[in-house]
């Protein structure tokens, strides 16, 4: 999920910092002494609330099989055919991802036809559906978290880092308005059988530092501005094969 978050507010980073400025992310290294400037998004961390009482396992839910089906939008198509292969019910829709719609009043499952009352807007993807299948081994759970995210400038001296992260930051606040859920789609595999969701995701801003770093012999302005992240994280945890139902195979009759 630290890659998840970071990713995201990269991409709302990157187009208001000037072109020839990097934006990295990952753990902070900082610049090498050839380099100008730059921009770097880091989330540090991430922590979960224990669970209530001494039992681990006491938020965990009976697991299933799950798949995610994706659609492309024109800004015009309301109707999206869902596989015939598809397996289970849809129980959640985004439009756009990360964004929940509510049944019967954003959209209905007719079939095999997903229908929304409003068209998406143009996009590669636009609409995401959620589908539970059958029982499997594994677990479902659900908790709250917390991570530390942190959105650093650097500006070689005697320049000033100070604008640099202006800009950087005034895109991430507006962007923290409606942050939506955050899938984790390196552990969305086929052969994984996990699947990782931040839920309900909201963020603040916790400070603003600034100061003067050496890197070799080069000195640096940096200037930082510090996130509190907060959501329930989802884990799904999907194995072996569906835990088998009883089956009626033959019936008598006794005279």
């Amino acid at each position: 999920m630290l890659v998840t978050l970071e990713s995201y507010f990269h991409d709302v980073v990157r187009p208001a910092i000037p072109e020839t400025v990097d934006v990295a992310t990952g753990p902070s290294r900082g610049p090498t002494t050839d380099v100008e400037a730059l921009v770097e998004v880091c989330a540090s961390s991430m922590k979960l609330e224990l669970p209530p009482g001494d039992d681990l396992e006491v938020l965990r839910q009976p697991s299933y099989f799950a798949q995610v089906l994706r659609w492309s939008a024109d800004g015009r198509t309301l109707n999206f055919a869902i596989p015939e292969t598809a397996q289970g019910q849809v129980v959640e829709v985004e439009s756009p991802p990360g964004h929940p719609l509510r049944r019967g009043d954003d959209y209905a499952v007719d079939d095999l036809t997903l229908r929304l009352y409003r068209p998406p807007a143009t996009a590669d993807e636009a609409v995401v559906a959620f589908l539970k299948g059958e029982r499997a081994a594994g677990y479902l759970e659900r908790r709250r978290c917390e991570l530390s995210l942190a959105i650093r400038a650097w500006v070689k001296t005697p320049g000033n880092a100070a604008p640099l992260l202006s800009s950087a930051l005034a895109a991430a606040l507006a962007a923290s308005v409606d942050l939506g859920n955050l899938e984790d789609d390196d552990a969305l595999t086929e052969d994984s059988g996990v699947r990782l969701r931040l839920l309900q995701t909201s963020s603040t801003l916790m400070g603003i530092h600034r100061s003067v770093e050496s890197v070799g012999d080069t000195l640096y302005s940096r200037a930082q501005a510090t996130f509190l992240v907060r959501g329930e994280l989802e884990q799904l945890v999907t194995l072996g094969t569906p835990e088998p139902r009883g089956t009626i195979r033959e019936v008598r009759r006794e005279e």
